[in-house]
């Protein structure tokens, strides 16, 4: 381990792989419901026993197919036993899995295929398409394996075809060391592109049992997966956490089943779930009654919660909401709150977990006071190993043996964390994080964009949204939708600006506002729209 994935606080590792923790679960309790898949009309049901066969079984494929320890692949696709499946064989013979965000289009696609050189696709006939623009693109895929059913419509290597359903022998043994890559989660770059965040076993299974154990998760536990598991909080908190218990999870496919959000929880007896802010927001426009009584609580992260919610939500449906702080750095979360409802703060991000130490620091690396706002800094068994191709990029986020986290916050005197803001220009709408850069370097395409400069702003459900201010090139015209269509084959949908305003047609604001190094002031951007625009919008 790297210095700034060790602390004094030792932890004695009771798996040597993500793998082996599956294998000794199987074992204490082979026929126990494990996975609840529920996106078809007649949904799975795999135990232990069952789950483990088809790992193996897809397992051996994939050394046939030629991949080797170290080799990576990429999948797009949607919640599923299938991914987990998947995710599993893969990591049980030592390749690493960098899951890719089905709703990117292909331009953004190809990017993280590349520059994780994967060798083999995985996909499903929902998102072939995309798969298909980009195959000029993506030298070094070699193969593009599909899940399908559909015998008649697939083009390329079924996956379902080389699996049969014969006994096989469970194998217990992977050749896998704690310090070993598993899985590269993609992540917004300040550059433009996408970072890859590059997570070890020994990461994996650190969070999942300080979450677990946090949480005192144990074999009844049952969790409801709503996130996406091309995001490291559905693998960390909803999958691998109560795994580490020897619990289940009922995989659902996102926001699509949020309407039935309490059906469900009631149909499939969960007791913990894990969400961004925006979903309690959802849920309670929804005013849906809560039907069960086994729900013990809800983990809430990616965004700043915002206490009025919380206090609603707590209110109205009697469950405990636990907000804690992570990132895809620390493989999912590296504080929360207490599991004892009255020894929460409403309002923090709560206390640091056993597996990682954080710090508040100043610009020169000197651990702050208490109540000083600083920058977070962590370091622990959970933060991740480094970024995928980008040497300079962790020199400057490991510098002095810590992960700097470029958010800020402070301390308080009872080992309470609360965040105060983000260092740099990040904007995160709906758990997702966005930054300006990425946003401004497809709208600079446009022939008629002379200059644009992109900030968050506030909105009542995602947390944040995405505004746009253009400069047009003199005597060329465009219109606001013309540049939003502009940008829909260019980035996620998400990350398209809903408010679009044109220099020339707001009174006060002649220019990008810009420093004496031509660096965009954002925040005289933020401000000129909340006292001019915020109240019109």
């Amino acid at each position: 381990m790297r210095e700034y994935q060790k602390i004094d606080r030792g932890l004695d590792f009771k798996y040597s792989s993500v793998y082996s923790l599956l294998y000794d679960k199987y074992l204490n309790n082979p026929e126990k419901e494990f996975v609840f898949s529920l996106q078809k009309s007649d949904h799975e049901v795999y135990t232990y026993r069952q789950f483990i066969s088809k790992v193996i079984k897809v397992r051996l494929f994939l050394e046939k197919t030629g991949l080797k320890k170290g080799d990576s692949i990429n999948l797009i696709l949607p919640n599923s036993a299938d991914f987990l499946v998947l995710y599993f064989a893969a990591l049980s013979s030592g390749i690493i899995v960098c899951p890719i965000n089905y709703s990117l289009v292909p331009r953004e696609i190809s990017y993280i295929v590349n520059d994780s050189k994967s060798k083999i696709l995985f996909t499903d006939e929902e998102y072939i398409r995309k798969v298909e623009d980009i195959l000029p693109e993506i030298p070094g895929i070699r193969k593009i394996i599909i899940f399908s059913r559909n015998q008649a419509d697939v083009k390329y290597f079924n996956l379902y075809e080389a699996i049969d359903d014969s006994p096989c022998e469970i194998i217990g043994h992977d050749n896998i060391n704690l310090d070993d890559k598993s899985v590269v989660i993609y992540t917004s770059g300040t550059s433009g592109n996408p970072k890859g965040v590059t997570l070890t076993h020994a990461n994996l299974l650190a969070d999942a049992q300080a979450i677990a154990e946090w949480f005192s998760f144990d074999e009844e536990t049952r969790t409801l997966c709503i996130l996406p598991l091309f995001h490291n909080n559905g693998q960390v908190v909803t999958f691998l956490a109560p795994l580490w218990a020897g619990g289940s999870t009922i995989m659902i496919k996102g926001n699509v089943s949020l309407i039935a959000f309490w059906d469900l929880v009631e149909k499939y007896k969960a007791t913990w779930t894990s969400v961004i802010p925006t979903i309690l927001s959802v849920l309670l426009s929804f005013k849906r009654k809560r039907k069960d009584n086994q729900m013990k609580g809800i983990i809430c992260g990616g965004a700043l919660l915002p206490r009025s919610v919380q206090l609603q939500f707590e209110e109205i449906y009697n469950v405990p909401v636990f907000e804690g702080y992570g990132l895809t750095e620390t493989t999912s979360f590296s504080c929360f709150n207490p599991l004892k409802v009255n020894d929460r703060k409403i309002g923090s991000i709560g206390k640091e977990l056993p597996v990682n130490e954080m710090s508040i620091m100043d610009d020169e690396g000197n651990i702050l006071p208490d109540n000083s706002v600083g920058e977070i800094c962590i370091r622990g068994y959970n933060v991740f190993l480094e970024y995928c191709n980008l040497p300079e990029r962790d020199k400057i986020a490991f510098r002095g043996g810590w992960f700097h986290s470029g958010d800020f916050g402070f301390k308080d005197s009872d080992g309470f964390y609360y965040i105060s803001g983000r260092k740099d220009d990040l904007i995160i709408k709906g758990g997702e994080n966005l930054y300006p850069r990425e946003i401004e370097n497809v709208v600079y395409m446009h022939p008629a964009v002379k200059d644009c400069a992109a900030i968050g702003i506030d909105h009542p459900i995602w947390g944040q949204d995405v505004a746009i201010f253009i400069e047009g090139k003199e005597n060329m015209v465009m219109t606001s939708e013309e540049i939003r269509k502009f940008c829909e084959d260019k980035i996620a949908v998400f990350k398209i600006p809903s408010k679009v305003y044109f220099i020339n047609e707001l009174s006060g604001l002649n220019e990008i506002p810009k420093g004496p190094t031509k660096k965009i002031l954002r925040k005289e951007l933020e401000k000129f729209y909340k006292e001019n625009l915020a109240d019109k919008s």
